[in-house]
C-alpha cells in the first residue's frame, strides 16, 4: 500500500527582499528563472522512483515569492508533477504563496487551470506605515484588490498572514487590523489565518534599523497583551486554532502543514528546500549557481543531512505534535515507537506537568495556555 508524502517547492525569486527576511531569496535576477525552474524539474524527475511509491497528497509553492515570476513557469513544474499523479485521490491540497502586489487576473486563472487549489497570502499587517516599516512593496488597497480578483474568480480557500509585534505596532492598531482581517472574510472566501511572531535575525536590514535606534519594538507585556487578543478576537470569529500559529474555519486547517507536524514525509525541491524521508532530514544548497549546476552535472544537490536516530525521532515527534491543539496521543505514540513515552521522558515529563506547562489526561498531552506562552522552553527539554 502506497504511503502519503508532500511535496514543497522552493521559488527563491523576489521584487525586494523585505527587511526580516533571511530565507533564500533573490533580487534582480530574473535571467537565471528558466534555467531554475527546468533544474527543479529536473530534481523532481529524478526522483520519480521515490514518489512512483507513494500518493503526494500535497504540494506547496514556497518562497520568495512565488507569484512574483510569470505563472507559465508555476504551470511547466505543476505540468511535471502531473506525470507522477496515479489517481484522483493525490494532489488533494495545492497552496501557492502570493504577494498582494503581484497578484493578477491572468495569474491566478492559470493556476487555477493547473490545479492550485489554495491561495495563501501575505498580508502582515493593514497600516500602510507599518508595512512600509517592515519593507513590504504592497499596501493594505492592494490586498483588498487581490480579495476582489478572489472573489471575481470564485477562490473560496483563501489564507493570510499576519504578524506582531511590528515596528510602530500598537495594542490599539493591532485590534484594528483583526477587525479589518474580520470584516473582509465576511465577505472574501478566507478561511485560514497564519499568525507570525515577528523574529528579528541578525545581519538583516530590520537588525540594523532596530539596533539603531531607527525603528522600535513593543515591549514584552505589549506583545503577551497582543497574543491574547489575537487567539480570543480570531477564536470569537469563528477560526479555531489548531496549531500555535494557525487559526482555521472547520475543514480548512492546512494539509501541508499538518503532514510537517504529524512527522509525515516530503520532499522538498529547488535551492535550500528540506526533506524527510526515510528518518533522514536533508537540505539543498543554499547557492542557485551551484544548484542549477548541480541539475545540469547530475550531481547531489544536498549539502547537509542528518540521519535521525530512534530516540531523534521521538524527541521531534513530540515537539512537532505538542504544536497541535490536541497535542500527543499516548496510545498513538506507544503504536509508533514501540515505546511508553512516560518511560522514557519521565524526568522531563514531570517538571513540565507539575509546572503547569503541559496537561496530562489519561489519552493526551498537550500544551497549557501557560505553555503555549513559553512554547520554546518546553521544547528545550526534548532538544
Amino acid at each position: 500500500m502506497n504511503k502519503n508524502i508532500g511535496i514543497y517547492i522552493h521559488i527563491p525569486f523576489c521584487a525586494s527582499k523585505c527587511y526580516y527576511c533571511d530565507f533564500t531569496s533573490y533580487c534582480n535576477r530574473d535571467e537565471v528563472i528558466q534555467d531554475y525552474i527546468n533544474s527543479v524539474c529536473n530534481e523532481i524527475l529524478k526522483n520519480v522512483e521515490i514518489l512512483s511509491s507513494y500518493h503526494i497528497i500535497t504540494v506547496y509553492f514556497g518562497g520568495g515569492t512565488p507569484s512574483y515570476i510569470n505563472s507559465n513557469y508555476i504551470v511547466q513544474i505543476m505540468e511535471v508533477l502531473k506525470l507522477l499523479q496515479k489517481d484522483e485521490d493525490e494532489f488533494r491540497e495545492v497552496t501557492i504563496e502570493l504577494n498582494p502586489n503581484s497578484i493578477t487576473e491572468e495569474k491566478l486563472k492559470d493556476y487555477l487551470n493547473c490545479g492550485i487549489n489554495r491561495f495563501s497570502i501575505g498580508l502582515q499587517s493593514t497600516h500602510n506605515d507599518i508595512l512600509k516599516n517592515i519593507g513590504r512593496k504592497h499596501t493594505f488597497d492592494d490586498f483588498k484588490h487581490s480579495c476582489s480578483l478572489f472573489k471575481k474568480l470564485n477562490i473560496t480557500n483563501v489564507s493570510l498572514d499576519i504578524m506582531y509585534p511590528l515596528p510602530g505596532l500598537t495594542i490599539e492598531r493591532f485590534h484594528e487590523t483583526l477587525n479589518q482581517v474580520i470584516d473582509i472574510s465576511k465577505e472574501y472566501a478566507i478561511e485560514h489565518i497564519s499568525s507570525y511572531n515577528l523574529e528579528v535575525h541578525p545581519n538583516t536590514k530590520l537588525d540594523f534599523l532596530l539596533k539603531n535606534g531607527f525603528l522600535s519594538l513593543p515591549n514584552e507585556d505589549e506583545e503577551y497583551e497582543m497574543r491574547n487578543l489575537l487567539i480570543n478576537t480570531l477564536e470569537k470569529a469563528g477560526w479555531k486554532q489548531y496549531e500555535i500559529s494557525n487559526f482555521a474555519k472547520p475543514g480548512y486547517e492546512s494539509l501541508h502543514n499538518l503532514n510537517y507536524w504529524n512527522q509525515g514525509e516530503y520532499l522538498g525541491f529547488g535551492v535550500a528546500a528540506s526533506s524527510f524521508f526515510d528518518g533522514s532530514r536533508y537540505t539543498n544548497t543554499n547557492s542557485i549557481e551551484d544548484y542549477i549546476e548541480s541539475m545540469a552535472t547530475s550531481t547531489s544537490t544536498v549539502i547537509e543531512k542528518d540521519d535521525l536516530d530512534k530516540l531523534d525521532l521521538m524527541k521531534e515527534y513530540i515537539i512537532l505534535k505538542l504544536r497541535l491543539k490536541e497535542g500527543i496521543d499516548i496510545d498513538k505514540f506507544k503504536t509508533k515507537f514501540n515505546s511508553d513515552i512516560f518511560d522514557l521522558f519521565e524526568q522531563e515529563l514531570d517538571y513540565l506537568i507539575s509546572n503547569r506547562l503541559l496537561i496530562h489526561d489519561d489519552k493526551q498531552i498537550y500544551l497549557s495556555d501557560r505553555g503555549k506562552e513559553v512554547a520554546n522552553l518546553v521544547w528545550e527539554k526534548f532538544i
